[in-house]
C-alpha cells in the first residue's frame, strides 16, 4: 500500500493500523507481505463523522458562574433589517439575531433560551437601514469569576476550567468562520489564572465576540452592571446623528445670480432645529404605532444643532454631488418617539429648500392647534445613526476585555497595534471597500454614457424643485404645484387610531392571549402563539426614531 494512501487517515486510524501490523508480525515474523491483511480504508464521511463526534462536547452553561454585563457595539445598518429580533422571516438578517448566535457560539449564553433566557434589554430600537455607533444592550453571560455552581460546597476554583473553555471556544469558532481572524489567548491571562496570588481574569468578551461576528458588527467594550440595570429604562439620554449633503440634488428654482448656488439654506435649517429644544408634544413629528398604545407624546430635546462634518469643506460652495459639503444634524434627547428623528429631518429639508419657513416647526409643535399631522414623507433611514446612549454616573465602567480600565482609549492598548481584533483595521477596511464601490459606480455611469445620454439639470427658469429625503433620494415636482404643509390633508387623531386598534386587532390579540392562559391553567397544550412571539414580547415600545 502506497504511503499516499494513508494521507486521509486520522491519528487514531493510523495507530490502530500499526497495532494490527505488529500483531501479525509478532505471530509470524516470516509471513510474506502479500499475506498481510489489507487494511479497511476509512472513508471521508467516516473520518468527518468521528471528528464531528469529537467536537460535539456537552455544555451546560448552568455549571458555570454568571454575571450581568452591558455591551457597547456598533453596526452598519444598511446590511441589516433592523436591530430587534423578529419572529417572521426578513429579507436581511436582524442585528440581534446575529449577536445571539455569536453569544451562543462563544458559549456565553444558552441560545435555546433566546432573549428572555439571558435577561436581554436594549437601549434604542433601530429600524431597517439605521446604523448604531454606540448601541447598548444588557444581559447575563457566562463568567470566569466566581465559584462553579456545582462546586460551591467544595469551594473549588473555576479559573482553570474557564480558561480552557475559552481557548476551546475560540478554536471552534475559528473553524466555523474561516474568513475571520482567529481569537487569540494572551499567555498572561493563562499565567494569571494559574497563579492563586493574582486576581482572576475575566473572559475576553470583546475579542471572543469580534472573532465570530461579521465586520459589519463590532463590539467596542463591555461593563459590569448591577442586577437591576436595564439598557432601556436606565438610559438618561440618547444621541442621534443624521448626515446629509448641502448641495445634492440641485435646486434649479433658486436663482444662481443671487449667490445661493442651489445649496440648502443651512442657516434656516439651524433656526428650525433650535426651535426643537425643550419639552414639546411631538405627535406631528412621528409615526403612530397603535399596537404600542402611546398616549403621551411629550419628549424633551436637550440639544439640536446642524454642523459641518468637515469645517474646511463647508467653505467650498458647490452643488456637485461629489464636492458639495456634508453636514450633520446633532440631536440629543431623553427619549424619542417612533420615527421621530426622520420626521424632524424631513421638515428641516423643506426649510432648507426654502419651501417652508423655520416657524413651521413652532406651528407643528402646537399640538393643541394642529391636532392631526399633515401628510408628508419622512426622511430616509440610511444616513441616521444612534450615536450614543447615556447612563447615570457610576452605573457603567467600560473596559476592553481584561484590562480593567474604565477608559476605552487606554484599555485598547492591551491588544496592541498588531491585534487580530484591531477595530481600526476593520473600520478602515470597510471604509476602503466603500470608497472603491463609489469609484466603480462613477465608472459604471461613464460606461452607460456610450449608450444613454445623461440627464441634464433643468434650467433656472423651468420652475422645477427638488427636495432631498436623505441618502441620495429626493422628490421632484413643478414649483407651482407645491402644497404648503398646513394646506395638506391631515392624518387621523392619535386617539382615534389607538381606539380603533384597541377595539379591533388589539381585542382579538387579547382574546387569544386569554385563551392560551386558560388552556395552560387547565394543563392542556396551549395553541401555537400566532401573534405574540418571544421576540415581539421582548421588543417593547419602540424608542427609536428611524
Amino acid at each position: 500500500m502506497s504511503p499516499s494512501a494513508y494521507a486521509a487517515w486520522s491519528k487514531d486510524d493510523l495507530i490502530a493500523r500499526i497495532q494490527s501490523l505488529e500483531a501479525v508480525l509478532a505471530s509470524d515474523p516470516k509471513i510474506p507481505p502479500e499475506k498481510i491483511p489489507r487494511p479497511q480504508i476509512p472513508t471521508t464521511s467516516q473520518t468527518a463523522q468521528k471528528k464531528s463526534k469529537k467536537e460535539r462536547k456537552p455544555f451546560d452553561i448552568n455549571a458555570y458562574p454568571k454575571r450581568k454585563i452591558a455591551l457597547k457595539f456598533c453596526y452598519a445598518g444598511w446590511e441589516y433589517n433592523g436591530l430587534a429580533l423578529q419572529s417572521d422571516p426578513t429579507p436581511l438578517p436582524m442585528v440581534e439575531a446575529v449577536l445571539l448566535k455569536a453569544l451562543g457560539d462563544c458559549r456565553l449564553i444558552d441560545p435555546e433560551l433566546g432573549l428572555e433566557g439571558c435577561g436581554w434589554s436594549r437601549c434604542g430600537r433601530t429600524d431597517k437601514g439605521v446604523s448604531g455607533a454606540g448601541q447598548v444592550v444588557a444581559l447575563w453571560v457566562r463568567s470566569a469569576i466566581g465559584t462553579r455552581p456545582d462546586a460551591r460546597k467544595k469551594n473549588l476554583p473555576v479559573e482553570d476550567t474557564a480558561a480552557a473553555l475559552q481557548v476551546e471556544t475560540s478554536e471552534a469558532t475559528a473553524e466555523e468562520h474561516p474568513d475571520e481572524p482567529p481569537a487569540t489567548t494572551n499567555s498572561a491571562d493563562v499565567e494569571q489564572s494559574e497563579s492563586p496570588e493574582q486576581p482572576q481574569a475575566e473572559l475576553r468578551y470583546v475579542a471572543m465576540l469580534n472573532a465570530v461576528l461579521p465586520r459589519s458588527i463590532r463590539v467596542l467594550a463591555w461593563s459590569p452592571v448591577a442586577d437591576d440595570f436595564d439598557a432601556r429604562f436606565s438610559c438618561t439620554f440618547r444621541h442621534y446623528k443624521y448626515f446629509f449633503s448641502a448641495g445634492f440634488p440641485p435646486y434649479p428654482h433658486l436663482s444662481l445670480s443671487s449667490g445661493q448656488n442651489g445649496l440648502l439654506d443651512i442657516e434656516a435649517m439651524q433656526d428650525g432645529a433650535e426651535r426643537l429644544v425643550g419639552n414639546h408634544d411631538f405627535r406631528n413629528f412621528c409615526k403612530i404605532d397603535p399596537s404600542k398604545q402611546v398616549d403621551n407624546y411629550t419628549r424633551r430635546i436637550t440639544h439640536a444643532t446642524i454642523i459641518p462634518v468637515d469645517p474646511l469643506d463647508a467653505s467650498a460652495l458647490s452643488s456637485s454631488p461629489s464636492t458639495s459639503p456634508l453636514y450633520v444634524l446633532d440631536l440629543k434627547g431623553t427619549g424619542f418617539l417612533y420615527h421621530q428623528v426622520r420626521h424632524i429631518m424631513a421638515v428641516l429639508f423643506l426649510i432648507g429648500a426654502r419651501l417652508e419657513p423655520p416657524s413651521i416647526v413652532d406651528t407643528l409643535l402646537d399640538a393643541q392647534t394642529i391636532t392631526r399631522k399633515p401628510v408628508y414623507e419622512m426622511a430616509d433611514g440610511l444616513p441616521l445613526v444612534l450615536w450614543d446612549c447615556g447612563y447615570p454616573d457610576g452605573s457603567l465602567s467600560w473596559r476592553v476585555d481584561d484590562s480593567g480600565s474604565a477608559n476605552p482609549a487606554s484599555a485598547s492598548k492591551a491588544g496592541g497595534p498588531q491585534s487580530a481584533h484591531n477595530l481600526f483595521y476593520d473600520f478602515d477596511l470597510l471604509g476602503s471597500q466603500s470608497r472603491t464601490k463609489m469609484v466603480m459606480m462613477e465608472h459604471f455611469a461613464q460606461a452607460a454614457e456610450v449608450f444613454h445620454s445623461p440627464p441634464r439639470p433643468p434650467s433656472d427658469d423651468s420652475g422645477v424643485f427638488r427636495v432631498p429625503l436623505g441618502g441620495g433620494l429626493f422628490l421632484q415636482s413643478a414649483l407651482n404645484k407645491y402644497v404648503k404643509l398646513l394646506d395638506r390633508p391631515r392624518g387621523e387623531r392619535s386617539e382615534d387610531v389607538n381606539e380603533r386598534w384597541r377595539t379591533g386587532a388589539g381585542a382579538r390579540r387579547k382574546e387569544r392571549r386569554e385563551a392560551r392562559a386558560a388552556a395552560a391553567a387547565e394543563g392542556s397544550a396551549a395553541e401555537p402563539a400566532d401573534s405574540i412571539s418571544q421576540a415581539e414580547k421582548h421588543a417593547g415600545p419602540s424608542t427609536e426614531v428611524s
